[in-house]
């Protein structure tokens, strides 16, 4: 576990340094973080009560703020898409690291695993023209 730690530590600081030429085009320092899941159909329900009553509280309790979330109702009807707000990219790799980083997080994890096929995240800035979340 404290290698996974010192991993993402690493990767943080890389995507950091990476990162400077789209932080200046950011209209504001807010970042978000959109995970698309997608789950067997068969397992739905049980992924959100899952999502509803351990992840996302879990992932709030360590500084994930969420803002939205949807399900896809036509075509890949089995997708799961939340999307959380952060203050900064460091604000976010805080979050994530002390995420990994709990006790809570190995069984939510495992149990996560078990009622998905996969995971698909992106992180995103708002635009000015269309996103008026203050």
């Amino acid at each position: 576990m404290k290698r996974l730690i010192s991993v993402l530590v690493v990767l943080g600081a890389l995507l950091l340094g990476s990162h400077t030429d789209s932080l200046t085009q950011q209209q504001t320092t807010k970042v978000y973080w959109m995970s698309t899941v997608v789950v067997p159909l068969g397992k739905l329900p049980e992924y959100h009560a899952f999502a509803e009553k351990e992840l996302i509280p879990l992932q709030e309790k360590h500084g994930y703020h969420y803002v939205a979330g949807w399900q896809t109702i036509i075509g890949d009807i089995e997708e799961v898409i939340t999307v959380a707000e952060f203050d900064n990219m460091d604000a976010y790799f805080k979050a994530r690291v002390n995420l990994l980083g709990s006790a809570e997080w190995k069984p939510v994890s495992a149990k996560f695993d078990g009622l998905s096929k996969s995971i698909r995240t992106r992180m995103l800035s708002a635009v000015p023209y269309i996103n008026k979340m203050k």
